[in-house]
Parts: C-alpha cells; sequence; structure tokens
C-alpha cells in the first residue's frame, strides 16, 4: 500500500464516521470541533487523493462539488441561528468557495461568499490572512454584478493598511486581478503558491501536518487553480504550464461544464 493509498483509506474513514454522525432530522450537529467544516475539507482532500492517484477528475469534481455542499447548508444554519462558532464560520475558512470556483461551479461559489461576508475573528487570525480571502470573495461578487466598485476598494484600501510596507505576493495579486494584468497575476500567484509550499514542506518536516494533508494537497493546490478561473471570469486568462501545483488538467476542468452530484450526496459520502 502506498502512502497516498494509506491516506485515502483514512479520508474515507474519516467522511464516513463524520456522515454517520449527522443528524437524521436535516438538524445540525455540534460545531465546536467543526464537523461540517471538516467534513467539506475531507472532501476536498478525498478529491485530490483521487486525481492523484487515477488521474481521473470525474471523482474530483464529485468531491469538490460535496464540498461545497457541506459549507453551504453549514452556511445556511448559521445564517438560521441553528448552528455556527466563530472558529468556523469565520470568512478565511469558507474553503469551499475555492472548491465550487475551481470546478466551474459559478453560482454555489457565489452563494457562499454571500453567505460568508466579512467575518473576522481577532483572536483567531492575522488581518491580512482574513483580507486575502475576504477581497477575493468580493472580487468575484463584483463581477458577478453583487458587489460594487466602492465595495471592493474599501476591502482593497483595508488589505493595503493591514499589510503596511510589507512586500505581500497576495495584495500584488489582488492588484493585479483588479488591473486585469495576466503577467503580473502569474507572477504573484507564483510566489504564493510557492510560499505555501514551502510552508508545506516546513510543517512536514516538523511533523505538524496530518498526513493527508501531506500525500494530497501538498502537491494539488485547489485555491490556486480557482485563482487560474478567477483570473479568466476577470479577463485576464493565464498561460499555467509552468506554474507548481497548478496541473493543467484541473485548470481545464475549472473552465468546463460538469454533470454533478445529486443533491444529498455530501450527506452520504458517496
Amino acid at each position: 500500500m502506498t502512502e497516498l493509498d494509506f491516506a485515502t483509506e483514512t479520508l474515507e474513514f474519516l467522511i464516513v464516521t463524520l456522515t454517520e454522525h449527522l443528524p437524521v432530522d436535516a438538524g445540525y450537529p455540534s460545531d465546536e470541533e467543526g464537523h461540517l467544516t471538516n467534513l467539506a475539507y475531507y472532501y476536498r482532500l478525498r478529491g485530490i487523493a483521487a486525481f492523484l492517484s487515477t488521474g481521473d477528475t470525474v471523482p474530483y469534481v464529485a468531491d469538490l462539488h460535496r464540498a461545497g455542499q457541506t459549507r453551504l447548508f453549514y452556511l445556511q444554519g448559521c445564517a438560521a441561528g441553528r448552528t455556527g462558532t466563530p472558529r468556523f464560520h469565520r470568512t478565511s475558512r469558507n474553503r469551499a468557495f475555492f472548491d465550487c470556483l475551481a470546478i466551474n461551479d459559478l453560482p454555489n461559489a457565489e452563494a457562499l461568499a454571500e453567505r460568508c461576508d466579512n467575518l473576522y475573528v481577532e483572536a483567531l487570525e492575522y488581518e491580512d490572512d482574513f483580507l486575502f480571502v475576504q477581497w477575493l470573495q468580493v472580487f468575484y461578487l463584483f463581477l458577478r454584478g453583487r458587489r460594487s466598485a466602492n465595495d471592493l476598494a474599501a476591502v482593497t484600501a483595508r488589505f493595503q493598511e493591514a499589510v503596511g510596507e510589507e512586500d505581500s505576493p497576495f495584495l500584488a495579486l489582488c492588484h493585479a486581478l483588479e488591473a486585469q494584468a495576466s503577467d503580473a497575476i502569474e507572477m504573484a500567484l507564483r510566489q504564493v503558491v510557492e510560499r505555501r509550499a514551502g510552508n508545506y514542506a516546513r510543517m512536514a518536516e516538523l511533523g505538524d501536518l496530518p498526513q493527508v494533508v501531506i500525500h494530497t494537497e501538498r502537491f494539488v493546490d485547489v485555491q490556486a487553480v480557482a485563482l487560474v478561473r478567477l483570473a479568466t471570469l476577470a479577463g485576464a486568462p493565464l498561460s499555467t504550464a509552468l506554474l507548481p501545483r497548478i496541473p493543467l488538467e484541473l485548470c481545464a476542468v475549472a473552465s468546463r461544464e460538469h454533470a454533478y452530484p445529486p443533491s444529498g450526496s455530501w450527506r452520504r459520502g458517496t
């Protein structure tokens, strides 16, 4: 058994465990440990594992869609006051927004961005980390006609203030996206992806990275795939052949139409 096989089996076990403990009446589990947030993340990782193992993008698309549906259900519960804690409800934990962009599920990406807007928890995160995700969500909503140029400018100004004089590839990426500058987007995105790759490598060496992440997300950056799609939507398509951790096959997936799993598939894990 390879390490990837072991990671896949572990993810299967985690997903089965979490889905089996979902309330049968369409209620919400406790959010103290992030039940639904973790389930959505495991779907992403399982989708990556399937792609790395077989090269098949069909299970990858299906699992990223399940991730989006899981998160959307969670956010609906948060809005209704039926679940939600600051640790897991916050904008920077809205990973499934990128999952949906990465499989061209644009309506659900919009719904996720709308429902998880401007939720910053100072005690749990750096402001610039939050603002990077917040800016990308607002920019996407701006492209969809759901936010104004003034809304975007306000987030940009806040991001600039939070970063200060620091040379931030994350802020540079946002500026490049807004300017529709393909070369600048590609340069900044490369820096972002390489920085993340370095962080993963360091955490892996220190034993701080779970095995299910080491053998999946360390090799495929779904958020970066989503950003390639976002650049295209903004009118600045990229040449992704030389970008690390962004497989060309998955960039193609991000621009195609797909048949997604039926409603409720995320509850069953299949």
